[in-house]
């Protein structure tokens, strides 16, 4: 079970810095909401981006481990990286594509790491 939290909370905690760096107007609108508006800053978001997504890949690696799946580690990865790149290195219209990407990419190899490892328990 515990295994279970890390990938999908990694995973989350990283999609929420990464969508809120890219100023998605639901997450600024419930910062503001809440006051914590000044949380929105790069220099916030990135560690925790970064450090999130480190949490998320160690969850599909510890996976990996148990159910000897390659797949999702690898979709995982190029999410990690497509979410990463599009909120640090790309800006503008490409960045957004790359963001919503990797984030889908991330959340469709969580679900199939932990659908993976519960068929091997």
């Amino acid at each position: 079970m515990r295994m279970q939290l890390t990938d999908a909370a990694g995973a989350f905690g990283a999609i929420a810095a990464a969508l809120c760096c890219a100023g998605t107007p639901l997450i600024v609108a419930a910062l503001a909401a809440t006051g914590l508006s000044a949380l929105r800053k790069d220099a916030i978001l990135w560690p925790v981006m970064l450090v999130s997504l480190a949490v998320a890949m160690w969850g599909h690696w510890q996976g990996h481990r148990i159910h000897h799946a390659w797949a999702p580690l690898i979709i995982g990865f190029a999410g990690a990286s497509s979410l990463a790149l599009g909120v640090i290195v790309v800006h503008g219209f490409p960045a957004m594509q790359m963001i919503y990407g990797g984030a889908m990419l991330l959340v469709l190899a969580t679900i199939w790491n932990i659908a993976a490892r519960t068929r091997c328990d």
